[in-house]
């Protein structure tokens, strides 16, 4: 066969290096994926070296392992629910102004919860997070808000891959979890105080479609210093479960 000049074989075999990774493979070795890929070793640590410069792979839980890392979900949220991001910002933004705050809109995956839309004050304290950063479901705001909403089974399951692929931060994060179940049946959202992060308070509200019950989550955080639980509990969840009833809406309305 002719050899096609415009074809660039480097990039062929770095996407060939992503596409291992899946939900059953969510972390691998570079002897792994060099058996998967066909490649030598030599030439996936170089690919791995040069994915992992640029954000696209990132170390595992196991540092000798690599797991897909923000870039990709960057990438992947750039073509993903972009209008329903975009038609999220107005009212993330002026919550965010309103109350000084970080505010974030994210979706599940695997057991991480991926951002795809962020509005942020200009305060004191900035964590740094942006649109495709993805934070544990075990010990996020995020992440709680999310399991507290999902189905008794689903959450079930996640419990299972949870403890089976992550079982030391499943064990240090799983009192919490219970602690946000319980209060999440009373007031409809959790609170992150200090837990993720020593100087933020944080809470978060799940985001459901009435149609086919997919779940986003809407998280709202900032400084512990002047983002008080009383101010979280109060005038601030009273805005995010309007605006999360809103984006709600628009999720059963098909503005995905």
């Amino acid at each position: 066969m002719k050899e096609d000049r415009q074809f660039v074989t480097a990039l062929a075999r770095g996407m060939a290096v992503l596409r291992c990774f899946s939900a059953e493979r969510s972390e691998l070795g570079t002897s792994e994926i060099a058996r998967l890929t066909g490649m030598a070793q030599s030439t996936v640590w170089r690919l791995c070296y040069t994915l992992t410069k640029l954000g696209y792979l990132v170390p595992g839980q196991d540092p000798e392992r690599l797991r897909i890392g923000p870039g990709v979900w960057a990438i992947q949220s750039s073509g993903v629910r972009t209008r329903l991001a975009d038609m999220a910002l107005e009212g993330m933004a002026s919550l965010a102004r309103t109350y000084e705050v970080a505010v974030s809109l994210a979706e599940p995956h695997g057991m991480d919860m991926m951002i795809i839309q962020r509005a942020q004050a200009h305060t004191l304290l900035s964590l740094n997070l942006a649109v495709g950063s993805v934070l544990p479901i075990e010990s996020s705001a995020l992440g709680a808000a999310y399991w507290c909403a999902l189905s008794a089974p689903a959450r079930e399951r996640l419990q299972a891959d949870l403890q089976r692929k992550r079982p030391s931060e499943w064990r240090a994060h799983q009192a919490y979890l219970a602690q946000c179940l319980q209060s999440y049946k009373r007031q409809a959202y959790v609170l992150n105080l200090r837990h993720f992060h020593p100087e933020v308070n944080a809470m978060g509200v799940p985001v459901v479609s009435a149609t086919d019950g997919r779940i986003m989550v809407l998280n709202c955080g900032g400084a512990s210093s002047s983002v008080t639980p009383a101010l979280l509990r109060g005038p601030i969840a009273k805005a995010m479960k309007g605006l999360a009833e809103k984006i709600g809406g628009w999720m059963s309305d098909g503005a995905v």
